[in-house]
């Protein structure tokens, strides 16, 4: 499955990657993150190849995923893979300095699912599409101090 959603934000650059690297501000507009967990310590000066460990609420419980940064070009690309035992994600962040703001490209793919997950995340399609608007909406709301 891939998701891509691509939206204009009237927020320097800088700010609006902020929002997408920095833990603290990860929570303003993602929705149910509890914590991320460094199991060594983050170099942002050489970010690539860095894990990490998402912890969500789902529910009733707190689910965890597994991450490693793939690419890291401050303040225009962000991506991480992450998952858990059942699928692994490609995370895309691009942003492009626009007149006036930013302009955000975002894409999240699938690489590896297993038959489960392909089922499950078939049926809910429309459902995650609606999710992931409502999210970077929250993320432009958040860059733009709303």
């Amino acid at each position: 499955m891939k998701y891509t959603y691509s939206l204009d934000i009237n927020a320097p650059i800088e700010q609006v990657f902020d929002l997408v690297e920095v833990e603290d501000k990860l929570k303003m507009w993602m929705d149910n993150l509890v914590e991320m967990v460094y199991p060594t310590p983050l170099d942002r000066r050489r970010p690539v190849g860095t894990r990490f460990i998402q912890r969500v609420r789902e529910g009733g419980r707190i689910g965890e995923y597994e991450g490693v940064v793939t690419a890291y070009e401050r303040p225009y690309r962000l991506t991480v893979e992450m998952g858990n035992k059942h699928f692994t994600t490609q995370v895309d962040y691009q942003l492009t300095a626009i007149p006036g703001g930013t302009h955000l490209d975002y894409t999240a793919d699938t690489l590896r699912a297993s038959a489960l997950a392909r089922r499950i995340g078939k049926t809910l399609t429309g459902v995650t599409q609606k999710a992931l608007e409502k999210q970077m909406l929250k993320l432009k709301a958040a860059a733009e101090g709303s």
